[in-house]
């Protein structure tokens, strides 16, 4: 009889994201029924709730792995360049009030576009031929729904009704959904890097 394979790291990781993105709903839907969203820490829709401070450290921890990693003389040197460059960037505007600016209406989030695509491209070119591929892939994607919901999701939902359950059910799966994916990409990041340290640097 044939015994099943314990679950790989990569699908530990796709549970915990799973969980993040059900447990920034289920706060969200807390803070709805419970106060009318007046208690900030738990409104997903609030630029200082625990998601998006999860978010920042999520992105922090991102670009440190990508500076140390663009530090060495590898053949990805440039890649890891430009994601530290662009989470960097993404970190500076989570700690600063041009997020809530951007935000207050869903189209300016396209200006958000290059910068992703930056992103996406670099990540997708470091991960090429790699295990981390899969996990990579993942986070990507989750992120790319959760753009989606920033953009037109929220936009479509909007005639419900702010206050509605369904509406902040979106409201969760838009955090949701960037938490997670951050987690999964900044875990294929690490992943990476270390790959990297691994192999011998290239000669000056």
């Amino acid at each position: 009889m044939l015994s099943r394979s314990a679950p790989s790291e990569d699908q530990w990781l796709l549970v915990v994201a799973g969980i993040i993105l059900c447990a920034v709903i289920a706060t969200n839907l807390v803070s709805l029924g419970l106060d009318h969203l007046t208690y900030t820490l738990l409104n997903a829709n609030w630029e200082f709730s625990w998601s998006h401070d999860a978010d920042t450290l999520a992105l922090a921890l991102g670009a440190c792995t990508a500076v140390t990693a663009a530090w060495r003389p590898t053949a990805h040197r440039r890649l890891w360049a430009v994601t530290a460059v662009v989470l960097a960037l993404f970190v500076l505007d989570e700690l600063s009030s041009l997020h809530a600016q951007i935000g207050a209406a869903s189209v300016d989030k396209l200006l958000y576009a290059p910068i992703l695509a930056a992103l996406v491209a670099a990540v997708w070119r470091l991960s090429a031929g790699t295990a981390e591929r899969r996990l990579a892939v993942w986070g990507i994607a989750t992120l790319l729904v959760s753009f989606a919901m920033h953009v037109a999701g929220l936009h479509l939902l909007r005639p419900i009704g702010y206050f509605t359950w369904l509406y902040q059910i979106g409201v969760g799966f838009k955090s949701g959904t960037e938490l997670a994916g951050l987690i999964l990409l900044v875990s294929a990041l690490w992943q990476l890097a270390a790959r990297d340290r691994a192999q011998p640097a290239l000669a000056s």
